[in-house]
């Protein structure tokens, strides 16, 4: 009987670690996730708060591939990131002496624009150069091609159309 109640336990743990740290590409909730703001007709700001299980590096690409997704909701087949910002706060998770780091992400999406800059980045190995970009006072406009964009990252942390398109 205890020995059955340890191996109950410890499935119980198991399951709730798994739970805890699963890829949380979502609308914003209690735990975390993107939202946008329309500033102009073609001009989107994109943020992406993470939970304590989610990586600097994944934040930025579910902020990027919330952003492919709005550009192709409008019928925008590339887009442009630009005015880059990233934050890690640490939290106290309850436990003395244990932090979680919880991401934040903001970046300015530009649909329909005029000018392509010159500056192309695969949505998929973006996180590296955008956090140097976000470090600089001045940072470069980056063109994005918006099914690419969708595909990459959808494929890297193996999202399900659902998931991408937020399908109830």
């Amino acid at each position: 009987m205890m020995k059955s109640l340890i191996n109950l336990s410890f499935v119980c743990l198991t399951l709730s670690a798994a739970g805890c740290s699963a890829v949380s590409y979502q609308s914003m909730g209690i735990r975390g996730g993107y939202s946008e703001k329309q500033l102009t007709e073609h001009i989107y700001r994109v943020h992406y708060s993470g939970n304590g299980s989610v990586s600097l590096e994944q934040a930025i690409d579910f902020a990027l591939l919330r952003s492919a997704v709005i550009a192709q909701q409008q019928g925008s087949d590339t887009f442009i990131s630009s005015n880059y910002s990233a934050d890690v706060s640490s939290t106290y998770a309850g436990t003395p002496g244990v932090y979680v780091s919880k991401p934040s992400v903001y970046l300015d999406v530009s649909l329909h624009d005029e000018q392509t800059p010159a500056n192309t980045a695969d949505c998929g190995d973006f996180a590296n150069l955008f956090q140097l970009m976000a470090m600089q006072e001045a940072p470069r406009p980056v063109s994005h091609d918006t099914q690419t964009c969708i595909d990459q990252v959808q494929h890297k942390y193996q999202l399900t159309e659902q998931q991408v398109f937020d399908k109830k």
